[in-house]
């Protein structure tokens, strides 16, 4: 990683630990109209996306009001009960250290802003975009990687995107930036990538 610039940062479940608390929205939202689903059923319909678990499971039960509802609950802001992983802070130093700049691009709505405050990280990135944005299709579309490539000068060779999932790397994919993936138990996948870490210590290496 010694030749990017711009690291494209996803939230959650990459740098925060937040899918134990998504997860329990949702199965409160399931709930709610008289449904039961197990942690597991629900984190199976989220290695996809977000919004792809809330069509299957709004589908399944015949729920038109799930994503409503789930968003109810989800959209608590500074409240939610998240934490940053071990060694993440250490690592968005470097990157400004050496020059570079941190970015997020992110399926979470407008509730990041104030997490990103509470956990004491927002001076680290210069910009976030959010799925409320009204310009960019959600992940794993490009639109929003490839606006940020040409707003801070960054170029295919010299920008990485971030992720856990398969939606973040695709995303990153369809814009044919660079790739590192953060594999963590909750999401067993393994998608191609230029970079696969399994802890921050190892990304720390990778920049110096």
């Amino acid at each position: 990683m010694k030749n990017i610039k711009l690291f494209i940062w996803d939230f959650d479940g990459t740098l925060v630990d937040s899918y134990p608390y998504t997860v329990s929205c949702l199965q409160r939202a399931i709930g709610d109209f008289g449904h039961e689903v197990t942690y597991s059923q629900v984190m199976e319909q989220m290695l996809d996306t977000i919004p792809a678990a809330l069509r299957y499971f709004s589908e399944r039960f015949e729920i038109p009001d799930l994503a409503e509802r789930f968003r109810q609950y989800h959209q608590t802001g500074a409240d939610e009960p998240v934490r940053l992983f071990e060694g993440v802070l250490p690592v968005l130093e470097r990157i400004l250290q050496r020059g570079g700049v941190n970015l997020i691009f992110t399926n979470r709505n407008e509730t990041i802003f104030p997490m990103l405050e509470q956990l004491g990280i927002d001076h680290y990135f210069a910009e976030v975009v959010t799925v409320q944005h009204p310009h960019f299709a959600w992940k794993p579309a490009p639109d929003a990687i490839e606006y940020l490539m040409e707003a801070y000068g960054g170029t295919v060779e010299d920008t990485v995107m971030i992720g856990d999932r398969v939606c973040d790397l695709a995303s990153g994919w369809h814009a044919g930036c660079k790739t590192c993936h953060i594999l963590t138990p909750a999401v067993p996948q393994y998608p191609p990538c230029d970079w696969r870490i399994e802890n921050y210590r190892q990304m720390l290496e990778l920049l110096q």
